[in-house]
């Protein structure tokens, strides 16, 4: 008997052995399919990030591209700003020589002006008579206005 229970024991550890090892080769198979999914899912995300990592590069270089015409556009915004400031400047200065030259002209005296109407009037051809009575000057001096006149043709 004891035999027997020997090769009992024997069988049922052997079952136990055979199960045991059956039931560690469907954990490995389980777990082999888990390493082979999680390795699939570690290479997708790998691509994924070197996708992410290949359009931020792109966007990157956009940015740099977008600052560097910024900073051009800037540069000659400066620059346009200088010519306009420089124009400007120059038309103050001729709008103050311009009122200066109004200011004496209209500080003239008025027999300046009447002459000056005068020799206008000779230059349109107007007669001694008109001169005379538009202007207010004698007749010596609508007849010497003539003859200046005259002696610049």
């Amino acid at each position: 008997m004891a035999l027997a229970q020997i090769a009992l024991l024997a069988g049922l550890t052997l079952i136990i052995l055979i199960s045991f090892a059956f039931v560690l080769f469907f954990l490995l198979r389980n777990s082999n399919n888990k390493i082979s999914l999680l390795t699939t899912q570690v290479e997708a995300n790998e691509l994924m990030l070197n996708s992410v990592q290949s359009v931020l590069a792109d966007q990157q270089r956009l940015i740099e591209k977008e600052c560097e015409k910024s900073a051009t556009q800037v540069l000659e915004t400066a620059q346009v700003i200088k010519q306009l400031e420089y124009r400007f400047k120059t038309l103050q200065e001729q709008m103050v020589s311009q009122k200066e030259s109004l200011e004496q002209y209209q500080t003239q005296a008025p027999e300046d002006k009447l002459y000056t109407r005068a020799l206008k009037l000779v230059e349109l051809g107007a007669d001694i008579d008109e001169i005379m009575k538009t202007c207010d000057i004698p007749q010596a001096e609508a007849e010497m206005l003539m003859a200046v006149h005259k002696k610049k043709d």
